[in-house]
């Protein structure tokens, strides 16, 4: 019986600090909800521990892709930063899609605004929306 006991609770507690090391988005750029006076120069996510990130994707109000200057990493991290061509006035949706070390994939998807487009481009830095699969 004593036995039975020790062992539930070393899967319990093996079972939760597997639970907790699943990586968290910390920020993106832009933020969830921006309205931005001018484009982005790039799209940035960070999260809490080192993911690799997959798979990005941005696209406009019309639901079509917008080709991004560049793929992301194949490496581990735990900040990526991808840069944006000038974007027109609207309304963008980004996509992600990041694995953490132990194979568990994370998906989420945060949107924002551009209310002019120039060539002074800015960001801004907040939290975004995400999904654990």
């Amino acid at each position: 019986m004593k036995v039975f006991k020790v062992l539930t609770v070393m899967i319990l507690v093996t079972l939760s600090t597997l639970a907790a090391a699943h990586s968290k988005l910390k920020a993106s750029m832009p933020a969830n909800g921006a309205m931005l006076n001018h484009p982005p120069q790039v799209v940035s996510l960070e999260f809490v521990s080192d993911v690799r990130l997959v798979k990005l994707k941005l696209t406009d109000e019309a639901g079509k892709t917008i080709k991004l200057g560049s793929k992301p990493d194949k490496g581990f991290g735990s900040k990526f930063q991808l840069p944006v061509p000038d974007l027109a006035v609207g309304s963008y949706q980004v996509n992600w899609l990041a694995m953490g070390k132990d194979a568990h994939k994370m998906t989420g998807e945060f949107s924002f605004m551009v209310h002019s487009s120039s060539k002074k481009r800015t960001t801004d830095d907040g939290h975004s929306n995400h999904n654990h699969e």
